[in-house]
């Protein structure tokens, strides 16, 4: 009988550390997905992009039960990427029942720690943006807009209708 293999995870330099306080704010739609958070080593905002994102989970655990997670046990906050996961490969076979000749294209699995929250990811890449090293009161609310705004604006549809955004503060 074949044992399997557990995963290995590397964390990612991003080139920004996450802060150690809070959680981070999800803004997804079929196509992407942003975790907008502070920066810990800047006066900023962070926006942490998954690209092509097929699924995500975020929320649950924070940092004190995070050990009980089978990923995230004793790891520090930060973004990793994880190797030998099989999470691509069930959703391709569930997919299967309906599309049986559809092969996927490869895809990615990222783990996210936080403070306040974690996040996993399935998507084709993670990059970084730096919004900012001198926030004002608002900022925090015209950054979110102008990610959900980007997504709107980008070639792929997405699910937020456009009477929506514009509502949102500018």
């Amino acid at each position: 009988m074949l044992q399997e293999e557990s995963p290995r995870i590397v964390e990612l330099d991003l080139g920004h550390k996450l802060t150690t306080t809070g959680g981070g704010q999800l803004l997804m739609d079929e196509h992407g997905c942003h975790v907008l958070m502070p920066a810990m080593d800047d006066l900023g905002v962070l926006d942490v992009t998954f690209v092509a994102c097929t699924q995500s989970i975020f929320g649950y655990p924070n940092d004190e039960a995070q050990g009980g997670h089978p990923l995230a046990r004793g790891l520090a906050y930060g973004v990793y990427e994880v190797f030998g996961s099989d999470w691509a490969q069930r959703l391709e076979q569930q997919n299967r029942v309906c599309f049986p000749d559809v092969r996927w294209a490869p895809k990615r699995h990222f783990l996210m720690l936080m403070h306040e929250s974690m996040g996993e990811f399935l998507a084709d890449d993670v990059r970084v943006e730096f919004h900012s090293n001198t926030l004002r009161a608002g900022d925090y609310d015209r950054i979110a807009h102008q990610v959900l705004q980007q997504a709107l604006d980008a070639t792929m549809p997405t699910m937020l209708p456009h009477h929506q955004i514009d509502r949102l503060p500018s």
